[in-house]
């Protein structure tokens, strides 16, 4: 698929709709791959994390999950790129397995956090195939019980939640224990499927201004991420594009 480097990770040119086809594809296969997502958050921990970078570049498709990442594709390629960030797709995703008879194990959040959201998204879609869920502090049920779990319940995906690099990291290094074909790294996804953070108003998100929102719900937890690191994120994506010009 076509992609754009942005500071040195490599993104998809999918929009929303392409990102959920080829998750089904890949699922209804049986192929074995990973999904996950970058913004300018992600960006700045890879700037720091070489692991995490080629993790992320090793990911057979990483998609914006912020409006900075639109921005810098347009900056530094005149080309646009969707923001698809996951409150946006997973009652679609939901809808699109259930429809197909997929299955799925959610390995998410602080303990409650995943039940809550599985009961919540089965609700929604009675026939959806749910076959499991399990923290991602390994709190409940240790992690070795975990993979045992997922590997009976033979889930189509499993989408994991525990933050970056942390669930990348996780994913890699026990992807050949885990035989779901599709893993999707998904971040704090679950934590609002399960109502303990409220999405952002359309307003804000239609301004770009989601980060704001985020802060402004949590400034002790986000301030560093937002008031410092996206102005280290503008930084980085000037000296991408006018240091290595000059080089």
């Amino acid at each position: 698929m076509e992609t754009l480097e942005i500071l040195g990770v490599s993104v998809a040119c999918l929009d929303k709709q392409e990102i959920l086809n080829q998750a089904v594809e890949w699922a209804s296969r049986g192929e074995a791959r990973m999904i996950t997502y970058v913004n300018a958050h992600c960006m700045n921990i890879a700037a720091q994390d070489n692991e995490y970078r080629n993790l992320l570049n090793q990911s057979d498709l990483v998609h914006a999950d912020g409006i900075s990442i639109v921005w810098a594709s347009e900056f530094l390629h005149q080309q646009k790129l969707t923001k698809v960030t996951g409150r946006e797709w997973i009652d679609d995703f939901c809808k699109m397995i259930s429809d197909r008879g997929l299955s799925l194990f959610i390995l998410a959040g602080k303990p409650g956090i995943a039940v809550t959201a599985r009961d919540n998204i089965q609700r929604k879609y009675p026939d959806i195939r749910i076959v499991g869920s399990s923290d991602g502090y390994f709190s409940e049920k240790s992690e070795m019980e975990v993979l045992q779990s997922i590997e009976a319940s033979s889930p189509d995906v499993l989408m994991v939640g525990m933050g970056v690099p942390h669930q990348e990291k996780w994913i890699h290094n026990h992807r050949d224990e885990i035989s779901a074909p599709v893993i999707w790294a998904v971040g704090g996804l679950f934590d609002i499927v399960a109502g303990i953070l409220k999405p952002v108003p359309e307003r804000l998100n239609r301004l770009g201004l989601e980060w704001l929102w985020s802060l402004m719900a949590n400034p002790r937890g986000k301030w560093k991420r937002y008031l410092i690191g996206n102005p280290m994120f503008i930084l980085r994506v000037l000296k991408q594009k006018y240091v290595r010009k000059e080089e």
